[in-house]
């Protein structure tokens, strides 16, 4: 079976390269004004984030997933860092607080210096979604995609209701992500490479994958939203020059370094699919609607209309069951129509997830839905029937008749009891499930 394009890797490791407590207790301790100018006056250098990189690497205690994951964070908590120390300085935050007949800002009561404001003020923006993107480029009423904000061109910077249109985002979203956390050399996640970020189309939010948004989804003490569907997203944001633009193949933007050069090698105007990954072969299925790993149909897969599934053109073999792949995994029950995960077809037709096959097949071999057996069995059967032979039955159970019925094929019958299987009569498989027993009786010889 033909699975989504690409495998899901997920670890809980984070790193940051700074992190903030927040005390218990009501009453804090404000840094003192020379303590607060160097902290922000601290910039993280290219050498150093490639000395922290090599530290992380070089961990043997952590695994290639959780390296690409610490190594991420920490690329996301650097970049955040610095954006925020070369912005411009943050205005003390005035809040008139009526005393009497005066009136009075936050810091004049509080007695806080203005080192310490702006280090608070901004800590408390950080995660807050108010910078917009380096450019914002839209589809006019004739279809053709115009500028319409810059970061570069003052004069429309402050043209009046053109503000209120541009999408604001955090630092986070706005932060590039790469596919090999190690290198930081090839843009993306680590589901996919790519070279742009998806825009909700409910949230507005930035995420490189769905699957990424589904990772924020699960993680805890986040904002849970909605599942990111790809038909519906409309704009992508350019990681390399950070414009905002409707969704296409290729940055509009004329002023990146990448004008002109796609996103990935493939790309699904359909699912909003990009892929830039090595070797790997992608085709979008008509009939699925959705892009599927392969060279495409009637090359090495053909497309089941029955099952609604894609089959390979190799399996001779193929067992028509209606909606096969609509339903869930019968180990994990997740959804297998567009997952990710390779897909294992049992002998009688229903399907699993690979790994769980792997995992169930350790302590059963029949069906978790049908009860038949999952694959040939004629070598274990063969195993069975030996062990038969070898342990023959106790005198008070030599007499036993049991009634079984055939997983495999179906057919009653009777055969003698034995503890260790009920082989069938009709097929020699020991798939059977016993009905009754019963004393067969011995006519006595006549004469």
């Amino acid at each position: 079976f033909s699975s989504d394009c690409s495998s899901t890797e997920e670890s809980p490791l984070k790193c940051s390269a700074a992190s903030t407590a927040v005390p218990s207790s009501s009453t804090f301790t404000v840094p003192s004004p020379e303590v607060s100018e160097s902290m922000m006056a601290s910039v993280t250098s290219q050498a150093e984030l490639e000395k922290l990189i090599r530290v992380i690497a070089s961990n043997p205690a952590l695994t290639a997933v959780q390296k690409t994951t610490t190594i991420q964070g920490l690329r996301d908590s650097v970049w955040k860092s610095n954006r925020r120390q070369n912005e411009d300085k943050v205005a003390p935050v005035t809040m008139p607080v009526a005393v009497g007949s005066t009136t009075q800002t936050a810091q004049q009561q509080m007695n806080l210096p203005a080192t310490a404001t702006r280090a608070s003020a901004t800590t408390a923006t950080r995660c807050r979604r108010m910078t917009p993107p380096s450019s914002y480029y839209k589809k006019n009423a004739e279809g053709k995609v115009e500028l319409v904000w810059s970061n570069d061109s003052p004069s429309s910077k402050f043209q009046p209701g053109v503000m209120s249109t541009i999408p604001l985002f955090s630092a986070s979203e706005l932060a590039p992500t790469y596919h090999d956390g190690a290198t930081g050399c090839v843009l993306g996640c680590p589901h996919y490479a790519r070279a742009c970020k998806l825009r909700h189309p409910s949230s507005g939010r930035l995420y490189t994958c769905r699957l990424c948004c589904e990772q924020e989804r699960e993680m805890p003490m986040k904002d849970h939203d909605s599942p990111l569907d790809r038909y519906a997203v409309t704009e992508v944001l350019c990681m390399r020059c950070g414009a905002l633009q409707p969704a296409g193949d290729k940055c509009v933007n004329s002023k990146c370094e990448s004008h002109g050069k796609p996103y990935a090698k493939y790309n699904c105007k359909i699912c909003n699919f990009y892929d830039d990954g090595q070797n790997k072969q992608i085709y979008h299925c008509p009939f699925c609607n959705v892009c599927r790993s392969g060279q495409g149909l009637g090359i090495d897969y053909r497309h089941c209309m029955r099952c609604n599934a894609c089959v390979s053109l190799a399996d001779d073999e193929h067992h028509c069951i209606p909606q096969r792949l609509q339903g869930s995994c019968p180990v994990c029950h997740e959804s297998m129509f567009e997952s990710t995960e390779p897909l294992r077809g049992l002998k009688c037709g229903h399907v699993m997830h690979l790994s769980c096959f792997n995992m169930y097949i350790r302590g059963s071999y029949t069906c978790p839905l049908c009860k038949k057996s999952v694959d040939d069995m004629k070598e274990y059967f063969s195993l069975l029937d030996a062990a038969v032979r070898m342990q023959p039955m106790p005198v008070a159970y030599s007499s036993t008749v049991s009634n079984i019925y055939c997983q495999d094929c179906g057919q009653t019958g009777q055969v003698k009891y034995h503890f260790v299987g009920c082989k069938c009569p009709s097929c020699g498989s020991y798939n059977t499930r016993e009905l009754g027993r019963v004393q067969e009786t011995i006519q006595p010889p006549t004469g």
